[in-house]
């Protein structure tokens, strides 16, 4: 475990490098908001809408940009990378875990979380004010939350990790992304019955629609089937993922590199 918090940390620094280039890259962030602001109030007119009213949506689209933004294509890029170019091999050489490697660079994301939530947070409260929120609700969305980066982090894991069977694996970061976006634009309800019945089905949905609905349209039922459909999709994902990597592991050390 110490040599992978090693290297966590040495991948850390050079994360804290760049980090000026990307407080300017959020600002498509705040773009976002404001333009799905000025949607929201032209459509709903200060009416409600399946529970949720302009400040929800906002508090909503909020929340699933900062997920999005938290963990991004360049994770899905450097796995592929590393397994193109034969950085894989390098690593397989030395008394590491191909899997845990990528996972201690994943963990470099808390610097991009730690900013993001404090930017969502300012950016919430002045867009849309302050929402009420119990105690017992909190829990269950910072649970949700922290379920939903996990997700993502081992979502683009996967996508990378393809690169073992397919080698380029663009086209699967294309469809699973647009996945994603469609619920964090828009919430499950405000879609047809049949196309709600299709997104529950994929692990995509539960990356931003339960943190999201938890916080701005709460009800304990639905936020605990939720999370139990986050943890169902987590296990899955990992668990696929956790295959792929065997698989492309045993090929390289079979072939010799």
């Amino acid at each position: 475990m110490r040599k992978y918090i090693e290297i966590f940390k040495f991948n850390l620094k050079t994360e804290l490098n760049f980090k000026v280039d990307y407080f300017f890259s959020i600002i498509s962030f705040a773009i976002h908001v404001f333009v799905f602001n000025a949607l929201w109030d032209y459509i709903l007119q200060g009416k409600m809408v399946e529970g949720y009213g302009k400040a929800q949506l906002i508090w909503y689209v909020i929340i699933g940009e900062f997920i999005a933004y938290s963990i991004g294509k360049k994770n899905y890029i450097k796995v592929s990378e590393m397994i193109k170019n034969g950085d894989v091999a390098n690593i397989l050489t030395k008394p590491l875990s191909f899997m845990k490697y990528v996972l201690a660079n994943e963990a470099t994301s808390i610097v991009n979380i730690i900013i993001n939530i404090i930017f969502a947070v300012v950016l919430g409260l002045l867009m849309a004010g302050p929402i009420s929120i119990t105690p017992i609700q909190l829990v269950l969305f910072s649970i949700s939350l922290i379920l939903a980066i996990v997700i993502d982090v081992f979502l683009y894991v996967f996508i990378g990790m393809l690169a073992f069977i397919t080698e380029e694996n663009k086209s699967f970061y294309m469809v699973i992304s647009k996945a994603v976006l469609l619920l964090i634009l828009t919430p499950l309800e405000f879609f047809p019955n049949i196309v709600q019945t299709i997104l529950r089905f994929l692990p995509t949905t539960y990356i931003v629609y339960p943190a999201a609905k938890t916080l701005v349209n709460y009800d304990i039922n639905s936020s605990l089937l939720l999370i139990g459909g986050q943890i169902i999709s987590l296990v899955f994902i990992f668990g696929i993922t956790y295959m792929i990597n065997l698989k492309g592991v045993r090929n390289i050390n079979v072939n010799g590199g």
